[in-house]
């Protein structure tokens, strides 16, 4: 079997020699002067096997296109307690996202840790809030998952990485969808799939695109029989209104949090 040694560049073609805390699809978080800053991911494949390495670079003017957009989103939420603060915002040439160091991503915690509900709900709480807010502001999150939760030295959470994100027109009607087909109840349908991983700590999808894929409609709702029931789940019947458009708005999902009482 073939193994592989994946490594970076900067925009210069030279290798990343920072490190590396994070991957996504076209970005690489390395720490850089005491903060995490987002780069565009450039890769070149070596082999390890003495084959002769093939370089492979990514859609570069994709990418700076994509950090355009996110730095976009960033100015328009503006400083929240539930958004990661990009430093650099205003600086829109720059293809780089400054952010402060965090402790980790829930994906990561959760794999190592089951908090106790008081934890758990308080997540679920801030990050209800937090969708709320930034549906208030026209961003469609559309990426809503547990490596996109990040922490603080006092188990506060943040939202991190837009860059799969809408930014919507400021007037844009918040029933409406945008040309992929997310949707504020899309981002509430994955916040129940959060949600579920959250509470019973088994993984869980919510995919908007199985649908599209066989009918062809990027609107077409997934399928119930794809998630997992919740008959017998903590705050099961929440996350269930999550899936079937059980909530016209992120702010209705919220007030019914708040009515929980976890004692």
């Amino acid at each position: 079997m073939t193994s592989h040694d994946a490594n970076y560049l900067y925009l210069d073609g030279t290798t990343v020699k920072e490190e590396i805390i994070g991957v996504g699809s076209a970005g690489i978080v390395v720490i850089r002067e005491g903060y995490a800053f987002k780069i565009p991911r450039i890769s070149k494949l070596v082999e390890i096997d003495g084959v002769p390495h093939e370089e492979t670079y990514g859609e570069l003017t994709v990418a700076i296109m994509s950090f355009k957009n996110e730095k976009a989103i960033y100015k328009r939420l503006g400083d929240h307690p539930g958004i990661i603060r990009c430093y650099n915002v205003d600086d829109s040439e720059d293809p780089s996202i400054q952010m402060p160091l965090m402790n980790g991503d829930l994906r990561h915690y959760l794999d190592e840790i089951r908090p106790e509900r008081s934890r758990q709900f308080s997540w679920l709480l801030q990050l209800a809030r937090t969708m709320a807010f930034v549906h208030t502001k026209r961003v469609v999150i559309c990426d809503l998952r547990l490596d996109n939760i990040v922490y603080d030295d006092n188990m506060n959470i943040r939202l991190i990485d837009f860059s799969e994100s809408s930014l919507m027109h400021p007037e844009w009607d918040l029933k409406g969808y945008d040309k992929y087909g997310c949707s504020i109840l899309t981002d509430i349908g994955q916040f129940g799939a959060v949600m579920f991983e959250i509470v019973t700590g088994q993984y869980c999808s919510f995919d908007i695109y199985e649908q599209w894929k066989e009918v062809g409609d990027p609107t077409t709702w997934p399928r119930r029989e794809t998630l997992p029931s919740t008959s017998e789940v903590w705050l099961g019947s929440i996350i269930e209104k999550c899936w079937t458009k059980g909530f016209a708005s992120a702010g209705d999902l919220e007030r019914e949090l708040e009515k929980e009482n976890i004692c």
